[in-house]
């Protein structure tokens, strides 16, 4: 239950002006700022925390030893996964499921299902599955560390079925838009309600092209999921980073991309730029080898890169929460913005007709940080008006 109403002070983490914000049943109802009488301008700000909208994670595939592909997974571990991820700042997030078998997806599903059906934390955090696949690419190197005997075109058919066992909250799905009836199942998603995403695809230009015609809005982990070495020009980045309406989302972990890219990446695409985790089950566990029943053998490395096992040029996920991915990317285009890409813009693409963010009418997901934001850490947060 949300604290029904309260007042909190801190300085708004983008206009770095001290503010006062009321929380009541679970929604902000007032912003002002905190106006100062002479001689007390900057009495006390120094010790009021960082206030900032709560992170929202569009790709993570598990935490700290839950694997959300593990055919066995539980509600129970559904819901304590979401109690280790508000630690880490993040308020919202989409389970994603990679590709495998069919019946593998459906026992998922039905567990997400479920969970959320419980009315605990985990169903006020999730805010929609993400399938990233099995429409994808069975091509080496697009089709990553997905498993290829798994990989196929897409069905309406099936997807219903699935959107059934779900009880509706799929709300992403990723594929590879060059496959054989790509543009009307992306039309019917689109008029599903689902946000569709290009991703683990070698599509030509007018394959890309006829996708976002068709309603595709997202790049997930553009510059991932690819062939190592592509023509200098046309090809498939190039051609997604053309396109205004796509939102891009990037893994900012230190291995999946450069900081060069990175940069690109974010001039190119402003703000519908998007940090996303892409984390596995072994964020947050010690380096060794791990058996991943949707990938098979991986290596987490004592630096956190991981990868599958003797493939050390085949990155299996990220070992990195987003708030790490946010930290890292402050260093190349400051803390809000990075904030913003891990909260607001993820939000924007999802809930584009809803009140985000820290705007009076908003839900109260909120994030309490240190004032260093050179070096930040998470003090409190709030989800829905309750302090975790």
């Amino acid at each position: 239950m949300e604290q029904k109403q309260f007042i909190l002070e801190g300085i708004h983490y983008s206009s770095g002006k001290a503010v006062r914000i009321e929380v009541s049943h679970g929604v902000i109802s007032s912003l002002e700022e905190i106006v100062k009488g002479p001689g007390q301008e900057n009495s006390g700000e120094k010790e009021l925390p960082v206030v900032a909208p709560g992170l929202t994670d569009l790709q993570i595939n598990g935490y700290r030893g839950v694997d959300f592909n593990d055919p066995g997974l539980t509600p129970g571990q559904i819901e304590g996964a979401s109690d280790e991820l508000l630690l880490t700042g993040v308020t919202t997030y989409y389970p994603t499921l990679i590709t495998g078998s069919g019946e593998k997806t459906s026992t998922l599903l039905k567990t997400f299902a479920r969970a959320v059906g419980q009315n605990d934390k985990a169903s006020r955090m999730i805010g929609g599955i993400h399938l990233e696949g099995p429409f994808i690419s069975a091509e080496d190197g697009p089709r990553g560390a997905h498993l290829k005997q798994f990989c196929q075109d897409p069905d309406l058919r099936l997807l219903g079925r699935w959107q059934k066992l779900a009880g509706g909250m799929i709300r992403i799905v990723t594929l590879a838009p060059e496959l054989p009836g790509s543009v009307p199942f992306i039309k019917s998603c689109v008029s599903m309600g689902i946000v569709v995403g290009i991703g683990h695809t070698a599509a030509n230009t007018n394959q890309i092209n006829r996708a976002v015609d068709a309603g595709a809005t997202l790049s997930t982990h553009l510059g991932n999921g690819c062939h190592s070495t592509l023509p200098r020009h046309p090809n498939y980045i190039w051609d997604q980073l053309a396109q205004e309406n796509l939102w891009t989302s990037m893994i900012a972990d230190g291995f999946h991309l450069p900081d060069s890219v990175l940069r690109v990446f974010i001039k190119s695409k402003g703000d519908k730029a998007i940090l996303i985790s892409d984390g596995m089950t072994y964020t947050g566990l010690v380096p060794g080898l791990y058996d991943s029943p949707a990938t098979g053998r991986v290596n987490l490395t004592p630096g956190g890169k991981l990868h599958l096992d003797g493939k050390p040029a085949t990155l299996a996920g990220s070992a990195s929460t987003l708030l790490e991915g946010v930290k890292k990317t402050s260093g190349l285009v400051g803390f809000s913005r990075a904030w913003d890409m891990a909260s607001l813009h993820p939000d924007r693409l999802m809930k584009p007709d809803a009140l985000l963010g820290l705007e009076v009418g908003a839900r109260a997901n909120l994030v309490l940080l240190n004032p260093n934001l050179a070096a930040p850490s998470i003090w409190k947060v709030f989800h829905d008006g309750s302090l975790f």
